[in-house]
């Protein structure tokens, strides 16, 4: 049965207006965003020994990046809206060693219709603080059985003249991956990785009364955006440590 010409042009329009629909979500309501950074007191790559440079939008959605001479990350095709931006500088083995996180992240207006938003003032990168990492066993018995409620953890310089965090960790915390490590809070992005260089845990019970003696750890400063890792054994008496970081 041969169609008729009014069906034909009806058909005719469903494509076109899928068509339609199709360039609009390739590109044509999307927009531009362009993040210059600049290193420090305005420093170069080499300087600072930057091989690349990272942007992310909204933790991670979006990411982008590029050589640390281009001077700026740019993403295409972005919905309009409303993003947060965070830039990493990276050495020669993929560190962050320098963010843009002094500061809260840094929000952006995309408008769309491939309008191109630059950022500014640009993405100033600074050094980025150590990550102390800690993780503890206690064979056959568990932070209840062993009355081991959290750890009181103090961060201190090489060579000891200056405190640098004090920090708390639950027992209870979970660890993370194959070797359980916890994230240490550093809040205020006090762990220089250019000045840390011994750590001491000290375990408290549920009323705050310390379980043994403090565990202490000296190292050589792990360098900005490093981290450092501890393992404590721990039982009803208290906790050990190596006295260093862990490899």
């Amino acid at each position: 049965m041969r169609a008729s010409r009014t069906e034909l042009f009806t058909w005719l329009g469903v494509l076109l207006a899928l068509a339609s629909g199709g360039c609009s979500e390739e590109g044509h309501d999307t927009g531009v965003l362009v993040v210059p950074y600049e290193l420090g007191n305005r420093r170069d790559c080499e300087q600072l020994g930057i091989v690349a440079v990272r942007a992310e939008l909204d933790q991670g959605d979006y990411v982008e990046e590029t050589d640390c001479d281009v001077g700026e990350v740019r993403f295409n095709l972005l919905e309009p809206g409303r993003y947060d931006v965070v830039v990493y500088g990276l050495d020669a083995d993929e560190v962050a060693v320098m963010d843009s996180l002094e500061s809260s992240p840094l929000a952006v207006d995309v408008v769309g219709s491939r309008t191109t938003v630059v950022l500014d003032p640009a993405a100033r990168l600074t050094a980025a603080p150590a990550k102390l990492k800690l993780r503890w066993e206690f064979g056959f018995s568990s932070c209840e059985s062993a009355l081991i409620d959290t750890f009181a953890v103090k961060a201190w310089r090489s060579d000891g003249s200056e405190l640098l965090m004090e920090s708390e960790v639950e027992c209870a915390m979970p660890g993370d991956g194959r070797g359980q490590y916890r994230v240490v809070p550093d809040e205020e992005r006090d762990l220089s990785g250019d000045e840390l260089g011994e750590v001491e845990v000290q375990p408290y019970d549920i009323n705050a009364l310390p379980v043994g003696e403090p565990v202490i750890f000296d190292f050589e400063t792990p360098g900005p955006g490093h981290e450092v890792r501890l393992s404590l054994s721990c039982n009803a008496g208290g906790c050990d440590g190596s006295g260093t970081a862990d490899e």
